[in-house]
């Protein structure tokens, strides 16, 4: 099984708790956003991040350059508390 299959089918049993409600406002959001056009500026596969820094969960500093100095970094971007 892929990871965005794999990544697909936990979203959905994470989801599958919720009301019914509650799951189309978030697929209507996501769909606003896909229509939106903001998809167009994000990166792609293959594509180079930028160097940045951001605070960690801790509030210590993180730069980008520096954990690639390490190895492979992946990236999570989430919204926070809900």
């Amino acid at each position: 099984m892929s990871l965005n299959e794999q990544l697909e089918k936990m979203r959905e049993a994470s989801w599958g708790s919720w009301a019914p409600e509650k799951r189309e406002a978030m697929y209507r959001a996501a769909d606003e956003l896909a229509r939106s056009g903001i998809l167009e500026g994000v990166l792609k596969d293959g594509d180079t991040a930028p160097d940045f820094a951001l605070p960690d969960a801790q509030g210590d500093r993180v730069q980008l350059s520096e954990l690639l100095g390490t190895g492979p970094v992946v990236l999570t971007f989430y919204r926070g508390h809900w």
